[in-house]
């Protein structure tokens, strides 16, 4: 019973201790907005292509890219884009709101105005001049949803931070010059 009493003082005396170690309480302190991480893929490894969810949101999807088959052009980014979503990613609730049919496309990539030669062509960081994205179906009927998949797959592809602007032309008629939002 000693023993007992004994393991409990002793047990009270090191909570006693811990309890009065010199933290004091103290107040929210606001240290800032919340981090941010990118996730934008390595161009040379990934494709990002720009997808909807169940509410109509844009999903950014990453996709491997062989890099055995050389760099991704934009054109060929945007070939996967209006293949839909995988399998899996449908079974996760990604969808497309890009018309049936019609998937050709054609692109003139964005330059800049300092581009040097020898310069990783169709990927210029902070291009400056909009890239062009003709397509074989009308772009003026799309909603707003399908209009941010294509511009925001084309202003990635083109540029790492998607900065650049992307003009969609489609049988139809042209939208203006359009950043990813």
């Amino acid at each position: 019973m000693r023993r007992i009493r004994a393991a409990a003082a002793g047990a009270s005396a090191s909570l006693l201790l811990l309890a009065g170690c010199g933290v004091q309480a103290s107040e929210v302190v606001e240290a800032g907005g919340p981090a941010v991480v990118p996730v934008a893929p390595d161009h040379d490894e990934r494709v990002l292509l720009f997808f909807t969810g169940p509410d109509g949101s844009s999903i950014p999807v990453a996709r491997y890219a062989d890099p055995a088959m050389g760099p991704v052009s934009t054109a060929r980014t945007l070939d996967a884009l209006l293949n839909g979503p995988t399998e899996e990613e449908r079974a996760a609730g990604i969808r497309t709101r890009l018309p049936d049919g019609n998937k050709t496309v054609e692109v003139r990539p964005a330059a800049r105005e300092d581009s040097r030669p020898g310069e990783k062509a169709g990927r210029p960081a902070g291009a400056r001049e909009a890239v062009r994205v003709t397509t074989g179906f009308a772009v003026r009927s799309l909603d707003a949803a399908a209009v941010r998949q294509l511009v925001c797959t084309a202003a990635h592809a083109e540029d790492p931070e998607g900065l650049v602007k992307v003009v969609l032309t489609g049988s139809a008629g042209s939208l203006p010059a359009t950043a990813c939002a």
